[in-house]
């Protein structure tokens, strides 16, 4: 048995651009979940995938649209993240990571036809301590968002038990790439950098495990060609497995640019959560999905660079 058809929710969003191309290029038959008509022209169509559109929020909206690609697969992305929470963004947090997910898993349960789901969560999820973290490690939410992943998880161990529907969860490390958002770090000190302007930084002690965009799409379809899976909720790291300080991070991108520009370390406070040491132990990936990531620190920072050359200058003009 394989897998042909794929819904994939958050197509439009970091990960969901570099996946959905991906997934056709590799002959599968894509079916992408959009909020809104103007969402997927932004990030342009592709030719090929079929569009629907709808709320994750709403389970008539999803069931119509699962209902109408018929999936075997689902590949969920939609998240609504937040580090630190404003008490505003708590009821649309829950209600998209929550019941989001189980709307999402009640319309693959009803639609007969999916044989597999596959959530994305977080490596926010786990307690921090200063080693590689396992799958079996302790979870101790480091943020709100993370609880909410959680919950989402629980709700795909429930459905893989109750319904018999195998589940598979990724808990992504810190990612990074091409088109990621312009307010999360590496982005962010790109686009200071190349302004010429000192970004606002902590001291740069924390040590972060930072995984390729590229690399974690591999791991989704390396998901995808494991299948079948036992009617169980199977979960797996996805990072390097070596953290780096975000000190030495941000030093390789001022030297990548060429740039000789002050970095103004300590000039922002840390978090009151702050997440100080972050690693994947990846060995249950390696050896189940037969994936480990491929692309180094010193090149994935290259190729997000040149991206973004390209992004900043044409919004300059």
């Amino acid at each position: 048995m394989t897998i042909k058809k794929i819904f994939v929710t958050g197509a439009t969003g970091f990960i969901g651009r570099h996946l959905v191309p991906r997934l056709k290029a590799e002959g599968y038959l894509v079916g992408a979940l959009v909020r809104s008509e103007s969402a997927s022209q932004k990030t342009g169509r592709i030719e090929g995938v079929s569009y629907y559109q709808g709320d994750i929020r709403n389970y008539e909206e999803i069931k119509t649209a699962v209902s109408a690609f018929e999936p075997d697969s689902i590949i969920h992305l939609v998240t609504y993240y937040a580090v630190m929470h404003r008490c505003d963004e708590i009821g649309v947090m829950i209600d998209t990571n929550v019941k989001g997910t189980i709307n999402l898993l009640e319309a693959a349960k009803g639609s007969g036809a999916v044989k597999l789901f596959v959530n994305t969560s977080s490596c926010a999820v786990y307690e921090q301590k200063k080693q590689r973290l396992k799958e079996e490690d302790a979870i101790k939410p480091q943020n709100l968002y993370a609880l909410s992943k959680i919950q989402a998880e629980e709700a795909c161990s429930y459905y893989a038990n109750a319904f018999r529907l195998p589940c598979v969860t990724l808990r992504l490390f810190s990612p990074y790439g091409p088109g990621d958002h312009e307010r999360r770090l590496i982005p962010y000190v790109i686009g200071c950098i190349l302004k010429n302007t000192p970004p606002n930084l902590t001291t740069g002690k924390q040590e972060w495990d930072f995984v390729y965009v590229e690399d974690i799409v591999n791991a989704y379809l390396a998901v995808l060609k494991s299948y079948p899976f036992k009617n169980e909720h199977a979960i797996f790291n996805v990072g390097t497995g070596e953290a780096i300080s975000i000190r030495s991070l941000v030093e390789k991108i001022r030297g990548d640019i060429g740039s000789d520009i002050n970095l103004p370390w300590g000039s922002v406070a840390h978090r009151a959560n702050e997440v100080w040491y972050n690693s994947g132990d990846i060995s249950k990936a390696q050896t189940v999905l037969h994936w480990a990531p491929e692309t180094g620190i010193n090149d994935g920072i290259h190729k997000t660079i040149v991206w973004f050359k390209d992004y900043f200058q044409k919004d300059w003009c």
